[in-house]
């Protein structure tokens, strides 16, 4: 394991100043503050990181852990759900030296550059992890339109043939085809 940077005001860096040509892994435990994620990461974020330097090319490979606290869409109840996600970025000091790469995984480096700081990639990708819709679980039934109740835990108690009367012409309709 090749030496890295972790926690404090260092956060997320790895020396490339002297690096070898090869893979070299990195392994960080960061706490979500550090990174500048907000309560909702409670637990620590665990950055697997795998770079390879070829000549004036750094190509990484990095798997993210985490555990986020979030409210359901559709019942409103707190869960814990894991976060896991893979993403590459290469570090080059000219984009032809970064064949493959979409413009969004290339960054342009320094010659003289020492540290290639992935503090605020890490925090993006943990972000990008978060689902569009949060649910408990896939098969969440949500909470009762017209009383509210929690239809995982209870069936609701509510009169379901209550219909809106500007819908009415449109039940009788339905009913008599």
């Amino acid at each position: 394991m090749t030496p890295c940077f972790s926690g404090g005001s260092l956060k997320v860096k790895i020396h490339i100043s002297n690096l070898s040509e090869g893979v070299h892994q990195y392994d960080f435990h960061e706490e979500p503050s550090e990174l500048g994620l907000d309560e909702r990461f409670g637990r620590q974020v665990v950055v697997k990181a795998e770079l390879e330097k070829r000549r004036n090319q750094f190509f990484l490979r990095v798997k993210l852990e985490t555990v986020g606290r979030f409210i359901c869409d559709r019942c409103a109840d707190e869960f814990d759900m894991s976060l896991n996600n893979e993403y590459r970025m290469a570090y080059v000091f000219s984009r032809k030296d970064a064949e493959g790469y979409d413009e969004d995984e290339i960054t342009l480096i320094k010659e003289n550059t020492s540290l290639i700081d992935i503090s605020d990639d890490v925090r993006q990708f943990v972000i990008l992890s978060v689902p569009l819709k949060l649910l408990c679980k896939e098969e969440c039934a949500g909470l009762c339109s017209t009383c509210g109740a929690n239809l995982n835990y209870e069936e609701c108690k509510c009169h379901k043939e209550a219909l809106d009367p500007r819908w009415e012409k449109l039940k009788n309709m339905v009913n008599n085809n």
